[in-house]
C-alpha cells in the first residue's frame, strides 16, 4: 500500500524525518518497500511510502491503522477525520435488508449531482501518487475513502436500480457483469448485491456494470456494507479477480465504521459534485455481527516469555494506546478487543503485540538450552537418509500442478481440480510426484546439469472407489546422466535401469522384505524397460525409463529413469540385529540355466533360495546370454552363489546336495536345463 507522508501527517502530528518514520514502521512489523521524496503542488515537501503489510493486519490497509501504529509508538494523539453530518433534504426512495453473512449495510441517496466537474487536486494527486486511476469525482471520492479508513464504498447509478436493495446469496450460475466487462457465472456460495430485478454488484469484490456510474449518471446511491471475511474469502481467486475491495473484506474490516465512512464520503462529495441528501440508512442484524473479544493476558507470563521486565503501567500503556481497554487486577489484564482487530484472540497475541511496541530490538539476547528430545526415526526419515547417501538430492514441488502435466502419457484421468487456484498453471492436485521431477530435471538442464540424481517425499492425492479423495505418501525418484563426472583415468558410464533398481535394492535391505520386480506397463513409463515394485504380493510401486513420447512432449534428451514407492507400505517388518560373522571359508558355485526367454530373474532367484538352505549367504547374477548353444526363444542365465556356515567347514558333499536339489527344483517347475 502506498501514501503519502504528508496525508498521514493528518491523523497524528509526527515529528520525524521520513527515514526515521520508515525505520519505526518496519520494526513494528509493518515493513516499508521503500520510500520517495515528491514534491507536491499542494502541500509542498513530501514523501511516498510503499508499505508491505502482511495478512494478519487487515487494519492497517489505510492511512487510519497506519496512523494509530505511529501515534502508540510516539506517544501521540490520534485524530479521527472530522466530517460535516450533512442535512437530509429528500427522501430515500430505496429500502435495505441484510442477510447473516452481510449484516450490516450503510447507504445513502443522493441525487442531482454534476459529474462535469473535476474531482479536487488533493483528492486526485493523493490517490494518483497510491496507484489508483482517476476515473470521476464519485469513484474518486470512494477510492480515497477506501485508502484513507480502510473501508470500501461503491456508488450505483439509482436510476438504473430497479425497486429495493437486497443483500442475498446468488443463485447457482447467475450470472453478472462486472464493471471490468468480465462476465462471470456465480455460485450460490457467492454473496451478491441485487434488486428486485437481478443481481447488481458482486458482494465485497466488484461491482455490476448495468448500474454503473457514468457521465450522464444524475443520482447515485453510495454504500458502505459489512461482510464476513469467510463469504469473502477465496472467491476473487475463484474468479481470477482481485480488488482493492476484496483484499480488505477477506482480512476483515471494522464492522463500527460504516457509517463514518458514508459521511465523511457525503462531505467531500457534497463539496465537489454537490446534490441533494438523502438520510442515512443503516440495516444491521445485530446478532450476526462479530462479537468483541475478551482476552487476558498474565504479566509475569508475558514477561517469561519475552525475557522482559515490563510493568504494569507500560502494560497498561501500550494496550491502552492499541485501543483495547485493559483492566489491571493483580498479574492479569482483562482487555476487550477493538472491532478492527481481527488478529488477536488468544493471550499469545497480547504477548505479540506487546513485544512490538517495546521493540524486538530491546528484548534481551539469550542463548536457548536444549532440550534432549528421544525423536522418532520414521520410514520418511530412513528413505530420505538412505538416498542422500547414495547421491541423491532432495527437492520440494508443489502439490498443485498443471493439467497438462497431470495428463503426460497420454491417460486422461479423472483429476482433482482445485477450485480456487493460485494461479491458472496449478490448478490440479498432483496424483504423481513424477510431473515435479521431470519439470525440475528439466529446469536444471537449461542450466547445464546433465548429471542428476533428484528425489521427493510428499503427498499425492487420489479419489477411491467412493469418491472420497485419499490423500498417499509417496517417496518420488529420477536419474539421468552419466554415473560419475568426468575423469582422466575413468570413463563415465550411464546411469540406467540397473543402476536404479540396485538403488531401490539397497533402500529396500533395511526397511523391508525381500523385493520382488515384475515387468508392468505403464502409459508414462516405456513399454519394455518398466516394472512394478512389490512385497510379497503387495505392489508397493513402480519404476522404468520414461516414455519416448513424455521425452519428447517435455522435450527432454537422453534416458531419463524414475521410481515412485508408496512410503506407509514400506513397513519395517525386519527387526535388524547384530550377528556374529563366521570363521570359516565360504564355498562358491557357478550354474547356468537356459530357461524361456519370458521367465523372470526374480522368479528363478526366489526358486534358487528355496533349495539352497539357511547356509546361503550370497547370489548374483553375472550373465545373461543370447546366441550359440542356446535355442531360440530361449536365454541363459548364470548364477554365482556363496554359502558360509557359523559353525563349520562346507566341503564339497555338503555343496553338491544342494546344488541337486536347486537343478531338480528347476527343472520341475520352470523346465530349466543346467548347462554343462
Amino acid at each position: 500500500m502506498k501514501f503519502s507522508k504528508n496525508w498521514l501527517k493528518e491523523f497524528v502530528d509526527i515529528d520525524l524525518s521520513t527515514e526515521e518514520l520508515c525505520n519505526q514502521l518496519t520494526m513494528v512489523g509493518l515493513e516499508v518497500d521503500g520510500y520517495e521524496s515528491f514534491q507536491s503542488k499542494i502541500t509542498g515537501k513530501d514523501a511516498i511510502i510503499d508499505l508491505d503489510i502482511t495478512p494478519n493486519r487487515g487494519d492497517c490497509f489505510s492511512l487510519l491503522g497506519v496512523a494509530r501504529e505511529v501515534a502508540i509508538l510516539n506517544k501521540l494523539k490520534l485524530k479521527l477525520p472530522q466530517s460535516q453530518t450533512i442535512a437530509s433534504t429528500v427522501d430515500s426512495p430505496t429500502n435495505i435488508s441484510v442477510c447473516a453473512m452481510g449484516p450490516k449495510y450503510a447507504g445513502r441517496y443522493i441525487k442531482n449531482i454534476d459529474l462535469s466537474v473535476k474531482t479536487p487536486d488533493l483528492i486526485a494527486e493523493r490517490l494518483e501518487t497510491s496507484d489508483h486511476r482517476l476515473i470521476d469525482p464519485v469513484v474518486d471520492i470512494t477510492n480515497y475513502i477506501l485508502l484513507e479508513l480502510g473501508q470500501p464504498l461503491h456508488a450505483f447509478d439509482h436510476d438504473k436500480l430497479v425497486g429495493d436493495i437486497k443483500v442475498r446469496f446468488a443463485k447457482e450460475a447467475e450470472e453478472l457483469t462486472l464493471l471490468d466487462e468480465t462476465k462471470i457465472s456465480l455460485n450460490k456460495d457467492c454473496l451478491v448485491i441485487a434488486d428486485k430485478k437481478r443481481s447488481i454488484a458482486f458482494a465485497g469484490i466488484m461491482g455490476g456494470l448495468d448500474s454503473s456510474v457514468t457521465d450522464s449518471t444524475k443520482s447515485i446511491y453510495l454504500e458502505s456494507a459489512y461482510f464476513k471475511p469467510e463469504v469473502i474469502r477465496g472467491k476473487a481467486r475463484r474468479f481470477g479477480l482481485q480488488t482493492d475491495a476484496s483484499m480488505r473484506f477477506e482480512r476483515g474490516v471494522d464492522f463500527n465504521i460504516q457509517e463514518l465512512a458514508i459521511e465523511r464520503a457525503s462531505e467531500l462529495l457534497n463539496k465537489s459534485v454537490g446534490g441533494l441528501f438523502g438520510p442515512l440508512q443503516v440495516v444491521a442484524e445485530k446478532k450476526s455481527l462479530p462479537k468483541q473479544n475478551k482476552v487476558s493476558v498474565n504479566i509475569s507470563s508475558a514477561n517469561r516469555i519475552l525475557g522482559a521486565n515490563l510493568s504494569k503501567t507500560k502494560v497498561k500503556s501500550y494496550l491502552t494506546g492499541l485501543g483495547l481497554s485493559p483492566q489491571v487486577k493483580k498479574e492479569t489484564v482483562n482487555t476487550l478487543i477493538p472491532s478492527w482487530r481481527y488478529d488477536l484472540s488468544i493471550e499469545a497475541d497480547l504477548i505479540e503485540e506487546l513485544a512490538r511496541l517495546e521493540g524486538y530490538n530491546k528484548l534481551p539476547t539469550e542463548s536457548l538450552r536444549p532440550l534432549p528430545k528421544k525423536k522418532e526415526v520414521t520410514n520418511s526419515h530412513r528413505v530420505s537418509a538412505f538416498l542422500v547417501s547414495q547421491g541423491f538430492s532432495e527437492v520440494i514441488t508443489y502439490s498443485f500442478i498443471d493439467k497438462e502435466d497431470a495428463n503426460l502419457g497420454s491417460v486422461k484421468k479423472d483429476h482433482l481440480i482445485v477450485s480456487n487456484p493460485i494461479s491458472q498453471n496449478m490448478n490440479v492436485m498432483r496424483s504423481s510426484l513424477w510431473p515435479g521431477l521431470v519439470n525440475t530435471y528439466a529446469s536444471n538442464l537449461n542450466n547445464g546439469e546433465e548429471n542428476q540424481k533428484l528425489f521427493e517425499i510428499g503427498s499425492i492425492f487420489k479419489k477411491d472407489k467412493s469418491g472420497s479423495v485419499k490423500e498417499i505418501l509417496q517417496v518420488g525418484g529420477l536419474i539421468s546422466g552419466k554415473d560419475t563426472d568426468l575423469h582422466w583415468k575413468n570413463k563415465p558410464l550411464s546411469l540406467n535401469f540397473y543402476n536404479l533398481k540396485g538403488d531401490l535394492e539397497g533402500l529396500m535391505n533395511h526397511l523391508t522384505k525381500d523385493v520382488i520386480f515384475e515387468r508392468a506397463a505403464s502409459s508414462f513409463l516405456h513399454p519394455g524397460k518398466s516394472a512394478k515394485i512389490k512385497v510379497g504380493s503387495k505392489v508397493i510401486g513402480e519404476m522404468g525409463v520414461i516414455h519416448p513420447g513424455v521425452i519428447n512432449q517435455k522435450d527432454l534428451k537422453g534416458e531419463v529413469l524414475v521410481f515412485t514407492l508408496d512410503i506407509d507400505k514400506l513397513t519395517q517388518d525386519k527387526n535388524i540385529k547384530y550377528k556374529n560373522f563366521s570363521r570359516y571359508p565360504a564355498s562358491q558355485r557357478d550354474l547356468a540355466f537356459i530357461v524361456e526367454d519370458s521367465e523372470l530373474n526374480s522368479k528363478i532367484i526366489k526358486l534358487i533360495r528355496s533349495k539352497a538352505g539357511k547356509e546361503l549367504v550370497e547370489i548374483n547374477t553375472f550373465d545373461v546370454y543370447h546366441g550359440d548353444n542356446v535355442p531360440e526363444g530361449k536365454k541363459s542365465v548364470a548364477f554365482n552363489l556363496k554359502w558360509q556356515s557359523l559353525s563349520k567347514t562346507l566341503i564339497d558333499e555338503d555343496i553338491d546336495q544342494l546344488v541337486e536339489k536347486i537343478v531338480n527344483s528347476l527343472s520341475k517347475e520352470i523346465k530349466a536345463e543346467l548347462r554343462s
